[in-house]
């Protein structure tokens, strides 16, 4: 509500009850930081000297276009500014806080805690009005809240301040009291007084307070609970002891789920590892096939050419018979004509029919040769099918079981996870786990389901195996025969793998015999030796692991051996080398067998390079038939 009049009566009512507020020190005129402004022009925040101030309040107050109450206001100012002596820089107008020499209290004194001060008697202007009007006339104290005492329904001039629980509270507890005692208005004074006297009086609520009888005793029996100093200061300490256990209780726990989590991180790293190494391996393996297959197909061709070639002589072959059966029936009418001529036409039939049966017998030995070439095609178009499906199927099979696997691993992860996670125990987090075990249920069946179909291509690669080592077999006889019928030198030939090499025992015997017993007593070492090694129930292997692999090797402290190697280093190394391939080439036993050999780079030969020979062989065999024809 504005104020327009400006009449004395009206501003002399006004000045006296802002006067009071100044007075009492509801109205402040120093700041915290000791310097004055004026307390009612609030839009300019302008700092002045106490003389300055004084004339500014003189000027609003005489001013004549200001409204009755901002007159009265700044009059009332220049009057309280009056009636003060001039202070020094600092000093306020209401109780301040300082820190003052106080009596030390003993640790088994009782206190109201939380810590209250005691007001008696407080100031008339505060009788009746809110309790915030104290609090903030007390602000110096940092009072937490103030209760006024009411007797009966009725307010008095009583209150109790509270100060909090802590130990700033009770600091500030004790500055109120030394105020007042510095002021002369503490307990002491006011029960020697008697309850007289108009001046407010403080101190801090102690053990005859709470127990008193009346408002005051009931107010802080309500509010508040007797203890000592050594009580709160153990509560504290039992309080922070039981929190740092907590938390270091919670620490250990998180450290020791931390831990968990991080080993099965690693296993499940490793594993990853370990699988993707498979994964590497078997894309190798099936690199490796791809290229078998396109070697087996270039040999196919080699071989429909050959086909071919032979398919042309056999047509030049009865052109030929043809020609000679004309030629037969021509000297038969001859033979007719001229009979002076019949000696000589009888004996150029029989070479012609001696011809003619060599041709037959030549004609007879190709088809057969054509036959074998036919069987060895069809039964290489059978390996090249059967690998390649082979190839395609493990692929897509090794494929699938590792990914199988790689879900089941992270599944399981993901299961371990969130049953190990704390405080995930609701409904949802329940469902979620058991939706993750049915996919993991159904990726364990789908596993399983791969791992039967597995076995049964490996069933049917063992078949392949069979079929593949059976054509072996007849391919090392028919190249037997072949080798048979040739002095010339050949690339590919038949070995006995596990045979043992005389020339080892033959050197061996020369050092030690005469030259003329040095032979016959190397074929005794070595048949003795290599009875020995066809021998079972001798077994000089020993079992170890090399990078996850389970190895048989020589062992090098079996007694036969260790014997032979002080006669001969030689000899000791070919009794090993035929242990050792007999071991990795004859899993039935230990019987040397024959086997395709290519001598020129010391290793097994290849079917392809097999039915090269073999075709080479038979072409330079027929050449020399025609040749003698």
């Amino acid at each position: 509500m504005d104020y327009t009049s400006d009449g004395d009566s009206e501003v002399e009512a006004y000045r006296a009850s802002t006067f009071e507020l100044l007075v009492s020190g509801d109205l402040k005129v120093m700041s915290d930081e000791g310097v004055y402004r004026c307390p009612f022009c609030s839009d300019e925040e302008k700092d002045y000297s106490l003389d300055d101030l004084l004339q500014h309040a003189l000027g609003v107050g005489a001013a004549r276009d200001p409204q009755a109450k901002e007159k009265a206001d700044h009059r009332a100012l220049a009057k309280h500014l009056k009636s003060k002596p001039a202070e020094p820089s600092g000093s306020v107008l209401q109780p301040m806080l300082m820190d003052v020499q106080v009596p030390e209290h003993t640790q088994d004194e009782q206190f109201v805690w939380p810590w209250m001060g005691i007001l008696i008697n407080m100031p008339i202007e505060f009788f009746g009005k809110s309790a915030n009007r104290l609090k903030e006339h007390f602000s110096s104290f940092h009072p937490v809240k103030v209760h006024p005492v009411y007797n009966r329904g009725s307010p008095t001039r009583d209150a109790i301040v509270e100060f909090g629980k802590d130990w700033s509270g009770f600091k500030n507890a004790r500055a109120f009291e030394s105020d007042f005692m510095m002021k002369g208005y503490s307990k002491k004074c006011w029960k020697e007084m008697k309850c007289g006297g108009t001046e407010p009086v403080g101190w801090m609520a102690r053990a005859d307070d709470y127990n008193s009888l009346g408002a005051i005793g009931e107010l802080l029996r309500k509010n508040g609970d007797l203890k000592t100093l050594n009580d709160i200061e153990s509560d504290g300490t039992n309080k922070t002891e039981k929190l740092i256990a907590n938390l270091a209780s919670q620490v250990k726990e998180k450290e020791m789920h931390l831990e968990k989590l991080e080993s099965e991180y690693n296993k499940r790293s490793a594993s990853l590892d370990i699988m993707m190494h498979k994964r590497e391996q078997l894309l190798q393996s099936y690199s490796q096939g791809m290229q078998e297959y396109l070697m087996r197909q270039l040999s196919q061709q080699n071989t429909q050419r050959t086909v071919d070639e032979n398919r042309k002589l056999q047509l030049d072959l009865q052109g030929m018979m043809d020609e000679l059966d004309t030629r037969n029936k021509q000297i038969e009418e001859l033979s007719a004509q001229s009979e002076c001529y019949s000696s000589e036409l009888e004996l150029e039939k029989q070479k012609n029919a001696l011809k003619a049966n060599h041709l037959r017998l030549a004609a007879l030995e190709q088809q057969k040769a054509d036959e074998n070439v036919m069987k060895i095609l069809e039964r290489q178009k059978r390996e090249k099918e059967a690998v390649l499906e082979k190839l395609l199927r493990l692929s897509i099979q090794s494929e699938k079981k590792l990914n199988l696997e790689l879900d089941i691993k992270h599944l399981m992860g993901k299961l371990q996870v969130m049953e190990l996670k704390p405080g995930d125990e609701d409904s949802e987090s329940s469902k979620t786990i058991d939706e993750l075990k049915e996919e993991l249920n159904e990726k364990i069946t789908e596993l399983n389901d791969a791992e039967s179909f597995n076995q049964t291509l490996i069933a049917k690669e063992s078949k392949n195996s069979d079929e593949l080592r059976e054509a072996r077999e007849v391919l090392i006889v028919a190249l037997q025969v072949l080798l048979g019928t040739t002095t010339s030198q050949t690339q590919i030939g038949i070995r006995r793998i596990g045979e043992l090499d005389s020339k080892a025992f033959l050197n061996m015997c020369k050092r030690k015999f005469p030259a003329e017993d040095a032979g016959v007593e190397s074929a005794i070492l070595c048949s003795k030796w290599q009875n020995e090694i066809n021998n079972l129930e001798w077994n000089p292997f020993k079992v170890i692991i090399v990078d996850g692999n389970v190895l048989e090797v020589i062992r090098e402290d079996d007694k036969k051996l260790q014997e032979l190697k002080e006669h001969s280093e030689e000899a000791y190394a070919a009794v090993t080398k035929a242990l050792t391939e007999l071991k990795e080439g004859n899993a039935r036993g230990r019987d040397p067998f024959p086997e395709l050999w290519n001598y020129k780079e010391g290793r097994k030969a290849q079917m392809k390079e097999a039915v090269q020979c073999a075709l080479g062989l038979w072409k330079e065999s027929k050449a020399k038939g025609k040749r003698r024809r």
